[in-house]
């Protein structure tokens, strides 16, 4: 089962050497997390641009899909897996 999050919450990401999520902090909760997959979605240029880098990350007790706003920056929680 999965838990989609309609508000997006901003997270904060700790990265790894390779600009990948070590850890995400949330909620005041900090947890250390592997990256499993990571992809990429860019499209509408011609619009109100889209650029999001993705991240299915797994941790001691979260498996979550994270991204990274590739416009202003910010990163995201979207889903949760159960």
């Amino acid at each position: 089962m999965t838990r989609l999050l309609g508000q997006l919450p901003l997270i904060d990401v700790e990265l790894d050497a390779l600009g990948r999520p070590a850890a995400l902090r949330w909620d005041g909760h900090r947890e250390p997390v592997e990256v499993c997959n990571q992809w990429r979605i860019e499209e509408a240029w011609w619009r109100r641009p889209l650029l999001r880098d993705y991240f299915k990350v797994a941790g001691p007790s979260l498996l979550a899909l994270v991204f990274r706003d590739g416009v202003d920056g910010t990163w995201h929680l979207e889903r949760l897996y159960d």
